[in-house]
């Protein structure tokens, strides 16, 4: 019997369209920050200096027709400093982040677990660029790349039963040998699976994990992201690059003009992704409120819909405690709630309807009978007989 007859047989020929076999974006969504504030005051208090998602922001998204949101914590209140990086967790901040991973799971939208460190440890109090980086020998406060798979070892057992989870190593390293940051993504991903989860593994790079410099060196002596990177092993191949991009002067996101061509920036990175037949996923952009911005943003958005090596993205920022942060979208009271959002971002996610709610999608293009069967699976769990 064919894959198709079986699928009918099976009542699964709804079920292909819905999960959008041939879309070539998978996730589209924004970033809830929060989790990382106030990085001065460990633990902190929630609600105060720490909260990782706003409820109705998160329905209003989801409404909307996002399918997926970047839920950010930060390692130092997650692993105390007395116990250090690994698998004691400080249970209170855990469950306040399981509620948050919980919400948006259970209304069908997928949560990327996103550790806000920099691939640094101890210190975060004037991140990026505070705390010992996580696998230098010859720091002696620095943790460990076998405290770092430890803490991955942990994590990814407490949520290796929920499907919609999605598993972002760490955020933006940066100003280390690139080789140290393979090792680390190396032994977090093994890890993940070793404890038998799998879901989407996001595995950043050097340099702020900038999709504009991956075929450049980010540091003294250190090697491109594009040289190193393809060493990286996933026994089941379901793994995306995470890469961020920024548009002003000095690609930090921290300025309101785009002064950097869109999508020109993303040229040399695509065709390294399609050349060694690799997905990836942009899990930070952000531009400012302005005419320049707005059409940078929608070239860019352009350019990931048209080349299907970009399987998802999140924009930055939402989450409930930015203020006036220019670059904030949450709904109501976000800069950008009512120009960025009504007038790019959402037009976009309107096209992509409807999204698929649940599913795997991996790091190297797998096209027909064995490529629905891979998404399939991955749907809440579901697994095809003698397939």
């Amino acid at each position: 019997m064919s894959f198709i007859s079986r699928a009918v047989s099976l009542g699964l020929a709804g079920a292909l369209l819905a999960a959008g076999v041939g879309a070539e974006i998978l996730y589209a969504g924004v970033n809830s920050a929060g989790g990382e504030f106030a990085q001065q005051n460990i633990p902190g208090a929630f609600g105060t200096d720490y909260q990782f998602i706003n409820q109705s922001a998160i329905d209003f998204f989801l409404a909307a027709g996002v399918n997926t949101i970047r839920v950010t914590f930060l390692l130092e209140r997650m692993c105390p400093l007395e116990t250090g990086l690994g698998n004691t967790f400080n249970e209170t901040y855990f469950t306040e982040f399981q509620n948050a991973v919980n919400y948006v799971t259970m209304r069908g939208g997928y949560a990327v677990l996103d550790a806000h460190n920099y691939m640094r440890y101890n210190d975060p109090s004037m991140q990026p660029s505070s705390g010992s980086i996580i696998g230098n020998s010859s720091d002696p406060k620095s943790s460990t790349t076998e405290n770092l798979a430890s803490f991955w070892s942990e994590l990814s057992t407490r949520f290796m039963s929920n499907p919609n989870v999605i598993f972002g190593i760490m955020n933006e390293p940066h100003d280390m040998p690139t080789e140290l940051i393979l090792t680390n993504d190396q032994a977090s991903i093994d890890a993940i699976r070793k404890t038998g989860a799998q879901q989407l593994i996001l595995v950043p790079g050097n340099g702020f994990t900038g999709a504009q410099k991956w075929l450049n060196s980010t540091c003294a002596g250190c090697k491109p992201n594009a040289d190193v990177l393809t060493a990286i092993q996933d026994p089941m191949n379901n793994f995306a690059f995470d890469m961020h991009l920024y548009f002003d002067n000095d690609t930090s996101g921290t300025h309101p003009e785009c002064t950097n061509a869109a999508p020109a920036n993303l040229l040399p990175v695509t065709t390294w992704l399609r050349e060694h037949n690799y997905t990836a996923f942009l899990s930070e952009f952000g531009a400012g409120s302005n005419t320049a911005c707005f059409q940078t943003v929608n070239n860019t958005l352009k350019w990931l819909e048209q080349n299907p090596q970009w399987i998802g993205w999140t924009y930055w920022a939402a989450g409930p405690l930015w203020g006036d942060y220019f670059l904030s979208v949450e709904p109501g009271v976000g800069v950008q709630s009512n120009t960025t959002w009504p007038m790019v971002l959402e037009p976009h996610i309107k096209t992509y309807q409807p999204m698929q709610r649940c599913g795997i999608s991996e790091a190297r293009k797998v096209g027909g009978v064995e490529g629905i069967a891979r998404l399939l699976e991955g749907c809440l769990g579901l697994r095809l007989p003698g397939m």
